[in-house]
């Protein structure tokens, strides 16, 4: 009994080694291992030995510089710019870094630059501009019939229709865009079309109706170079307001060049109108004029004539029968130099009454030695 208990304590101790010789557990159930400090160090070293995996930072700068990029890179693209050949650009720091301020101007048909993160770029028109009032339909400025009514100095409401041609001055781009272009954002095509409009058309308007009211409907309707001279002074008058009324010439003549002489705008009457029963007094009055005159000259022919019988000496028969030979009415004869030939010549008063013959008078003629 004894010995059993020994080789049974032998048992358990061999069952609790690692050499892979001890039996397997009653009832196939593995019994717990008790590993202490021993067991450990044996472990360790009948295992082989792990390499210790190491994660290098350069994988995180690489990863960081990716997230910066990616979020920077719509500023970029953003930032990049260029001017089309008939802008010109005026370039403004503002992105989320600094303040608002003036970087250049860039010149019409400039490559591609960066122009700064956010920065925005406004662009002008370089090239000439023109204002149009028309009143034919999609013609002028305005797409409905437009025009401009004055009155002449007869009070006769006349009709215009008139052009204006003209350049920005782009030596004072940046003046323009913050006096007048941020108000109106006139880089823009609608704010563009209405600073031309509010601009233009009143002062327009003004010179027109001055001018027109120091001259008569006659002389507007008939007279080439009054017209002319109307809109040389119109053309004047626009140039000064505008520059009175912009505080400073902003608008230049189609000819300006960047540097160059900043010129008065062109400015053209294309159509003058006035009322229709204006225009047929005018035409029953020349009419009239053109009968009077007829008249006149059918009284001088006749005193001509009278004035050439007394000169001639001549009678009434006889100048009657010098007319019939000027007509080719009568035939001449070689006659001999001795004997009376008697001519016929027609009847004073070229007719005679209904019913009977003419009577025609006899001149006597006798050519002789």
């Amino acid at each position: 009994m004894d010995q059993r208990g020994e080789n049974n304590d032998d048992e358990h101790e061999d069952r609790g080694k690692l050499d892979g010789s001890e039996e397997p557990a009653p009832l196939g159930a593995a019994e717990p291992l008790m590993v202490g400090p021993t067991s450990r160090s044996a472990l360790a070293g009948r295992l082989p030995a792990r390499p210790m995996r190491s994660r290098s930072w350069k994988w995180w700068l690489v990863i960081g510089a990716i997230v910066v990029a990616l979020a920077f890179a719509p500023g970029f693209v953003s930032g990049l710019k260029k001017t089309p050949k008939n802008r010109v650009g005026i370039s403004y720091g503002g992105g989320p870094f600094e303040a608002a301020h003036f970087q250049r101007v860039v010149k019409p048909g400039s490559s591609l630059f960066f122009n700064g993160f956010f920065d925005p770029l406004y662009l002008y028109p370089s090239d000439q501009q023109n204002y149009i009032i028309s009143k034919k339909q999609g013609v002028g400025a305005q797409k409905s019939p437009d025009s401009i009514v004055a009155p002449t100095k007869d009070r006769v409401q006349v009709t215009y229709e008139v052009a204006l041609y003209f350049k920005l001055d782009t030596d004072l781009l940046r003046r323009f865009h913050e006096e007048l272009g941020l108000r109106y954002s006139a880089y823009t095509s609608a704010g563009w079309y209405n600073l031309i409009r509010d601009t233009f058309r009143q002062q327009i308007e003004n010179a027109l109706q001055e001018e027109t009211r120091q001259v008569d409907v006659a002389d507007l309707f008939g007279n080439a170079q009054l017209l002319v001279e109307l809109q040389n002074r119109v053309q004047a008058q626009i140039s000064q307001r505008l520059q009175e009324a912009l505080g400073a010439r902003f608008f230049c003549s189609p000819s300006f060049e960047p540097g160059g002489k900043c010129g008065d705008p062109t400015f053209i009457v294309k159509s003058v109108t006035i009322p229709n029963t204006v225009a047929k007094a005018f035409q029953d009055n020349r009419i009239s004029a053109i009968r009077i005159l007829t008249k006149q000259n059918e009284i001088q022919q006749r005193e001509a004539e009278a004035q050439a019988i007394r000169a001639l000496g001549l009678t009434g028969q006889e100048y009657d029968v010098l007319k019939a030979i000027e007509s080719g009415k009568i035939s001449f004869w070689v006659l001999p130099n001795n004997g009376g030939v008697t001519i016929t010549g027609p009847s004073p008063s070229g007719s005679s009454a209904a019913g009977s013959s003419p009577s025609p008078s006899t001149t006597p003629t006798t050519r002789g030695r």
